[in-house]
């Protein structure tokens, strides 16, 4: 299954009130695209210097790992998405985490108000 009809499916999970598959399904996809993102950055020269038989990972590495997950709207929507089953389970403390990335990897200048939104209403659960 490649990655939109994971999404897909996933979604429909959670419409059907499969949270934990639904779960289960953004939670490959976010870990499928944050090992795209190491290995891109991970490509680029600068990111890495070998040095004798010691290998130092430069700051540059994260940084464009970072850029990478940020390059769509794709990562921050799976993480908003994730923030919405936990706080649907009652698990507050993921949720706000999930928010919280999402709105982090929200490309700028990317109009996605629901993780702030997601966010001010665990606020008010508290």
């Amino acid at each position: 299954m490649d990655k939109q009809e994971k999404f897909n499916q996933a979604w429909e999970y959670k419409k059907q009130g499969n949270l934990s598959e639904a779960l289960r399904l953004y939670k490959e996809l976010h870990d499928e695209l944050i090992d795209e993102a190491g290995e891109y950055a991970r490509s680029l020269p600068g990111t890495r210097v070998d040095e004798d038989s010691t290998r130092k990972i430069m700051p540059s590495l994260f940084t464009e790992a970072e850029n990478y997950l940020k390059r769509d709207s794709v990562f921050g929507t799976i993480l908003n998405n994730m923030g919405v089953i936990y706080a649907d389970v009652g698990d507050i403390k993921s949720a706000r985490k999930c928010f919280e990335e999402s709105i982090k990897f929200t490309p700028d200048g990317f109009d996605y108000p629901n993780p702030k939104i997601g966010l001010a209403e665990l606020e008010k659960q508290i």
